[in-house]
């Protein structure tokens, strides 16, 4: 299930929060600033604040230490490619109702490379490795790249529910995984 070959030859990889990466972060949150994306922007700007609290909170997170109120265990990792941070994955240890157990953002600056695949196929691993052997996903009805992804990785579509909070309707899918 897991498309290593094309992974490897790329050169990618998923960390957790580094300073190595410190710098890469930052240009990665200014790309959102730059198209003026308030949602991920906001969620990226208390890194530029200071690095070093915002990387382990999410380490934190990760351990369900100091969770934000209503949020649930979650892991973060950034697609590496070329010592260059060009996504972001989250993996909820438990489904949130309408955002499932898997987020993920590529950088505006990284957009239409083949890349989403890429960070999704290597979540798929790192949910087993957490002992989740069934995710679900969700993505806005309109965004047809989402889509795309999700079902190129085997999501399977359950239903189409609706977001009160956000106003919208969203897929949901199931993807299985397989230990290989």
């Amino acid at each position: 299930m897991f498309i290593k070959e094309e992974l490897f030859a790329k050169n990618l990889f998923l960390v957790e929060p580094t300073e190595k990466y410190q710098r890469s972060f930052k240009n990665y949150t200014l790309a959102y600033k730059k198209i003026n994306d308030n949602h991920y922007f906001t969620k990226y700007e208390k890194s530029l604040e200071n690095f070093e609290k915002y990387s382990q909170d999410l380490l934190n997170y990760s351990k369900g230490k100091n969770l934000p109120l209503g949020l649930t265990n979650t892991s973060t990792f950034w697609l590496i490619d070329d010592d260059t941070v060009v996504g972001v994955l989250r993996i909820r240890h438990k489904e949130d109702e309408f955002a499932g157990h898997i987020g993920y953002d590529i950088s505006p600056n990284y957009r239409n490379r083949g890349y989403g695949f890429m960070i999704l196929n290597l979540a798929l691993e790192k949910a087993l490795s957490i002992g989740l052997n069934e995710i679900i996903l969700t993505c806005n009805i309109d965004n047809i790249a989402s889509k795309r992804i999700i079902e190129k990785n085997n999501g399977k579509l359950l239903e189409t529910i609706f977001d009160e909070e956000e106003n919208e309707y969203l897929y949901k899918y199931i993807i299985a995984i397989e230990d290989n």
